[in-house]
Order: structure tokens, then C-alpha cells, then sequence
């Protein structure tokens, strides 16, 4: 069941990015604002896709994102593959380079959010002075 809940947590971040940028993504174009805005788009996705990511996962958040991550540069690759020559190859490997690393800082935002645990008191745990 472990490994079920973390191939939905996956795919779960993958569709919300996906389902973000269906929405988001400006309108296919050439030059230069339309590659900056897109990255921007797809950077704001991958974190978003981190968070839901982590949030789905409850444990190794880290781990997770990563594998949402993997999941980003396999796709990247397919679409540079079926590109071509149509857009520049720098673009499609700082979207690789880029996801992942916002999937990551969702993950990190997850854990920030996270409530922490309590001791046998009922308090919240505090850190050692």
C-alpha cells in the first residue's frame, strides 16, 4: 500500500502541474517573452505540483518531489524529441533543470507547513536549548 500511495503521490503532482499549465501556459508563440513566460509558468507548476506532491506523500517529502522530478526531465526529453528544430534545445533543458528544483522548493514548502508532532503532554515540541 506504501508503494501505491507514492506512485499516486507522483502522479497526483504531475497531473496538478499539467492540469496548471492547460490553464495557465500562454498561447504558443516565438521569441523571447513567449519563452520567459512559459518558463515562469512552468516553474510556478512544478512547485505547485511539489506541494501536492509532498502533501499526498506524508513521509520522505524529499524523495517524492524527486520523483516527480525524474518524471519532468523524462517528459522534457519526449518533447525535445518530438520538437525538433521547432524550439531551441536550451529551452526544454532549463524547463528539465528548472522543474525539478521548483518541485523540490514545493516539497520544502510542504514540510514548513507541516504540523509537528506532539509529546505525551499534549504541547507542542520545542527545540533544545
Amino acid at each position: 500500500m506504501k508503494y501505491v500511495r507514492s506512485v499516486l503521490a507522483v502522479a497526483a503532482g504531475y497531473a496538478a502541474m499539467v492540469a496548471i499549465l492547460r490553464f495557465f501556459a500562454p498561447a504558443r508563440s516565438e521569441g523571447m517573452n513567449y519563452f520567459l513566460l512559459s518558463a515562469t509558468c512552468i516553474a510556478a507548476a512544478s512547485l505547485l505540483g511539489g506541494l501536492v506532491t509532498a502533501f499526498i506523500a506524508e513521509g520522505h517529502e524529499f524523495a517524492h518531489a524527486a520523483g516527480l522530478g525524474f518524471v519532468m526531465i523524462v517528459m522534457s526529453i519526449v518533447s525535445m524529441r518530438e520538437a525538433g528544430a521547432a524550439t531551441p534545445g536550451w529551452y526544454e533543458t532549463s524547463v528539465a533543470g528548472c522543474g525539478p528544483m521548483a518541485a523540490l522548493l514545493g516539497a520544502a514548502i510542504r514540510l514548513l507547513l507541516k504540523p509537528r508532532g506532539r509529546n505525551s503532554a499534549g504541547d507542542t515540541a520545542s527545540p533544545v536549548s
